[in-house]
C-alpha cells in the first residue's frame, strides 16, 4: 500500500491497526518485463486518474521498465532492519523515482540516489545488494504474499479477508478499514 496513505490510516486510527511491511516483488526476475507495455501503461493512466494528487508519470508504450523489483525490496528491507526511523522517507524516494521520474530503481546508482536523498547511510545499499540472506528473506516474504493471495502493488493483507490490492483511493480505504475495525470491536 503507497506508504502516504498507510500513514493516513495509521494516524487516524490511532493504535487500532498496525503495519508490517513485507516485501513482494513485482518482478523477481531480471528482465521479466524488458519495455512498458499497453497493460502497465493503462494501469498507470488509471491510478493517475484516480489519485492525480500522486503525481503519476505516464511512460510510453515501448520504454524501457526497471530490471527487477529485487533490488530495492532488498535496500528497503535492510533499511528496515538497520534505520527503520528512514524507511517511510526511503519508500517515498523510491516511489517518486519509479512512478514520478520513470526512473530503474533496479539501477544500484539509482537507489544509491534514493538512499541519499532519503538520508540513509549509502553503504547500507550495497550492504543489502550483496547480502544473500537478506535476499532469501525477501524471496520469503513474496511467498508469503503469493500464498495470501497478493498478486500486485501495493497490497494489504489482513487476516479473514481478501488481499486488498491496487491503487486504492483513501477515501475507500478508510471505509474498508473502519468495518474491519469495527467487526473485531464488536467480537470483543
Amino acid at each position: 500500500m503507497a506508504a502516504g496513505r498507510r500513514r493516513t490510516l495509521e494516524r487516524e486510527l490511532d493504535g487500532k491497526v498496525q503495519f508490517d511491511r513485507r516485501a513482494y516483488l513485482l518482478l523477481p526476475g531480471e528482465g521479466q518485463r524488458p519495455a512498458y507495455d499497453e497493460y502497465v501503461v493503462s494501469h498507470r493512466v488509471r491510478a493517475a486518474g484516480m489519485m492525480p494528487e500522486l503525481g503519476f508519470a505516464i511512460p510510453k508504450v515501448g520504454q524501457k521498465y526497471p530490471g527487477s523489483s529485487v533490488p530495492a525490496q532488498l535496500v528497503a528491507a535492510a533499511v528496515k532492519d538497520e534505520q527503520p526511523e528512514r524507511l517511510e522517507a526511503l519508500e517515498d524516494q523510491l516511489f517518486g523515482a519509479m512512478f514520478r521520474e520513470l526512473r530503474d530503481i533496479s539501477d544500484p546508482e539509482e537507489l544509491r540516489a534514493a538512499a541519499r536523498a532519503a538520508g540513509v547511510a549509502e553503504g547500507l545499499v550495497d550492504r543489502a545488494l550483496a547480502d544473500p540472506a537478506l535476499r532469501d528473506r525477501v524471496f520469503a516474504e513474496h511467498q508469503e504474499g503469493l500464498d495470501a493471495g497478493v498478486q500486485g502493488i501495493p497490497a494489504l493483507v489482513l487476516p479473514g479477508y481478501a488481499p486488498v490490492t491496487g491503487a486504492i483511493p483513501l477515501d475507500a480505504l478508510r471505509r474498508a478499514f473502519a468495518e474491519v475495525v469495527d467487526s473485531r470491536e464488536a467480537r470483543a
